[in-house]
């Protein structure tokens, strides 16, 4: 069976599309482009915004209007919030949302052969257990490990918890096992990644943390470690210390801000003020003062003013993030932020996403500009350019998985520029 994927959305998906692959290799059959001629076509899909929406839908459209006769497949995220909707589109044959994935091969095999195979039967997500599926390789050098799922959150304007469910976690013998083995492997660096990744443990027996697998993997040799996503409140003291005292942390930390306006916080129920953000920040700042701090924002939330956005934007000026994500708020049908007054327009929203993105660019510049004269270890990839541990992109002399001693000498851009250390 020639199979092909088309992944939407985040890391997460990315991770799981990679993972489902897998499976259908290891099964005996042949993962093929999205453009190709398939037997089976399935799409993951993302609801993190309209747009998103809209766009899984286009995608299971086009593989079905490309391929008749093939199988299309919808999994992920808004297909477990939509699935009536999602079952009703043209051509789609399942619709199997955001769980059993361990069982897709199967499933797509029955439905193949005309079998009825029930996309329902997956239990509440109350009693849904961690599926503990296989590290994937982003590159010869990177690995992606999936160790958290589910959130309980339940920020106005976000619909991943009703995508998503409850919390569950890899357990710490799992995750000892596959860090294990793929630093047995030669990959350098590892990404553990969640959907709330910073809920790490809470529903495991003893309830580990996000700490202890940073101390983990220092104890099984990782080379280098890099976390996903994380609530601000998470970093606190402990957190800063476990980073700081790691051999294998990255020292870059992805804390979702969305607003930099305290009042804006409380109508989208993030249970932290800037203030608490800030303190966090400068922690992490002051104990590995090499640190990358980057983010993501919201433009244009329901009620914000000028004065509220003006306030993020200061807010973002002084934590002096190394890199912004900046979106504009998308209205998701059955959350609290739909139904809030001071829906702004469309217009409105793309003004002051433009503005988050040109002040993102300079502080990401700023913040190259001051590794200038440094030496980093970089990691390099397929393109002539590396990371450094601190996540600056870095073009220099080296080989694909080589790790390479780099002077920074300038800035293209928002690319560093390094000669090789002794050279």
């Amino acid at each position: 069976m020639r199979v092909a994927f088309y992944t939407l959305g985040c890391k997460v998906n990315h991770y799981e599309t990679a993972a489902m692959a897998e499976l259908f290799t290891a099964a005996g059959h042949q993962v093929v482009s999205f453009e190709s001629p398939a037997d089976a076509y399935i799409v993951n899909t993302c609801t993190v915004t309209a747009v998103a929406d809209q766009k899984s839908r286009q995608m299971l459209s086009r593989a079905h209007s490309q391929c008749p006769g093939a199988l299309v497949v919808a999994v992920g995220c808004y297909s477990e919030v939509a699935k009536e909707k999602v079952s009703a589109l043209s051509g789609v044959d399942l619709v199997l949302g955001t769980g059993g994935r361990k069982d897709i091969v199967s499933r797509v095999e029955r439905a193949l052969l005309g079998e009825k195979t029930e996309a329902d039967n997956e239990p509440p997500f109350a009693r849904r257990q961690f599926e503990e599926l296989s590290a994937v390789a982003d590159s010869r050098t990177r690995a992606t490990l999936k160790v958290q799922d589910g959130c309980v959150s339940f920020c106005t304007y976000c619909a991943i918890p009703f995508a998503r469910g409850a919390l569950r976690s890899r357990s710490m013998e799992s995750c000892r096992r596959e860090l294990t083995a793929l630093t047995e492997k030669g990959y350098r660096e590892i990404v553990l990644t969640g959907i709330e990744l910073s809920e790490y443990g809470k529903d495991l027996s003893g309830r580990p943390t996000l700490n202890d697998l940073i101390r983990l993997s220092d104890e099984v040799g990782v080379e280098r470690l890099r976390l996903g996503s994380l609530d601000p409140r998470f970093a606190g003291e402990a957190f800063a210390e476990t980073c700081a005292g790691s051999r294998s942390l990255c020292h870059q930390f992805h804390l979702s801000l969305q607003s930099g306006s305290a009042a804006v916080l409380q109508r989208m129920n993030r249970r932290y003020t800037p203030a608490l953000f800030l303190e966090n920040a400068r922690r992490l700042q002051g104990l590995m003062p090499d640190t990358a701090i980057t983010t993501d924002v919201i433009a244009g939330f329901p009620g914000e003013t000028e004065a509220e956005h003006g306030e993020t934007l200061a807010f973002l000026n002084e934590v002096g993030f190394a890199r912004i994500h900046a979106f504009p708020y998308s209205r998701r049908p059955g959350t609290k932020a739909a139904a809030m007054a001071g829906q702004l327009t469309r217009q409105e929203k793309a003004k002051r996403t433009r503005e988050l993105i040109r002040l993102g660019e300079g502080l990401e510049k700023a913040f190259i500009d001051r590794q200038i004269g440094t030496v980093q270890q970089v990691l390099m990839e397929e393109d002539g350019t590396g990371y450094t541990k601190n996540y600056v992109r870095v073009r220099c002399p080296g080989q694909p998985g080589e790790l390479v001693r780099v002077r920074i000498t300038g800035r293209e851009d928002t690319i560093a520029i390094g000669t090789i250390e002794g050279d």
